[in-house]
This record gives structure tokens, C-alpha cells and sequence, in this order.
């Protein structure tokens, strides 16, 4: 029982930082959106606070909501992202 309620308050965590998300940046153009998260992450690297799993489960949080093609050019970003 004690593990349910904690994926259950995981999962609620997760859901609210989606919602964050999508109104921090849900009203960007994709390509000013991409360009933040380019941005974003290369200040992150130079000040020592990037974290490619922190990246990743927010990337994962935000799928549901991005079309097939999205998710590709989402999917190229890492991929740079992550050689970078």
C-alpha cells in the first residue's frame, strides 16, 4: 500500500510540472520553443546545472502533448542535445 501512494504523489508531481510546463510554454511557436530549450540548456551546462535525466522526464511529461512530428524533432534535439 505504501508504494501506491507513493508512485500515486510521484505521479501527481509529475502531472502538475506537465501543467507548468504547458503554461510556461504551451503559447510559444515550436521554433521559439525549441530555441528556449536550446538556450536553457546550454546556460545549464555552463553554471553546472544541467541534468540530462531532470531534461529527459520533462521531455517525457510533455509527449502526450505534441504531435508524431514534434516528438521527432523533439526526439533530434536530444540526440544534439545529449552529443552536445
Amino acid at each position: 500500500m505504501r508504494k501506491s501512494l507513493r508512485n500515486f504523489k510521484a505521479q501527481e508531481t509529475g502531472e502538475r510540472r506537465a501543467a507548468e510546463l504547458m503554461e510556461k510554454y504551451g503559447s510559444m511557436s515550436e521554433d521559439a520553443l525549441y530555441a528556449k530549450l536550446m538556450q536553457e540548456v546550454a546556460s545549464a551546462k555552463s553554471d553546472g546545472s544541467f541534468s540530462a535525466a531532470d531534461l529527459a522526464a520533462d521531455v517525457d511529461r510533455m509527449r502526450p502533448y505534441l504531435t508524431e512530428q514534434q516528438v521527432e524533432k523533439l526526439n533530434h534535439l536530444l540526440r544534439i542535445i545529449a552529443g552536445g
